[in-house]
């Protein structure tokens, strides 16, 4: 599993990148690279060990075309502090919409686990 910062998408009743239109239903999350759309990961929350699966609804946070992180080893582009058009980041690899948020039982924006349901 990766771990990375996760911050809370929010954004209810905004579309996403897939053109879902965010609500507190459907367990989804972002991840920075449009060639992960419509995939399914598990997310662990390190701090209190729930997991719950999710589908990638949308691109981001920040970076849209991060595949060495997302399919790769390396470490997502956002940590750097700058994303692939130089804006500053929040250094999140994930963001959780809310359904994910509150399944994992997420205080604040910290750490969780990722990888991809085969």
């Amino acid at each position: 599993m990766v771990r990375v910062k996760a911050t809370r998408e929010g954004e209810l009743g905004k579309p996403t990148a897939s053109g879902y239109k965010v609500d507190t239903v459907v367990p989804y999350v972002a991840l920075p690279s449009t060639h992960a759309l419509f995939k399914f990961i598990r997310v662990r929350n390190p701090a209190n060990g729930r997991t719950a699966i999710a589908v990638v609804l949308d691109v981001g946070p920040w970076c849209e075309h991060d595949d060495a992180y997302v399919f790769g080893l390396a470490r997502p582009r956002a940590e750097t502090g700058k994303d692939e058009r130089g804006r500053s980041t929040n250094r999140a690899g994930i963001d959780l919409g809310e359904k994910v948020w509150f399944e994992l039982a997420m205080l604040d924006n910290t750490e969780v686990e990722w990888e991809w349901v085969n």
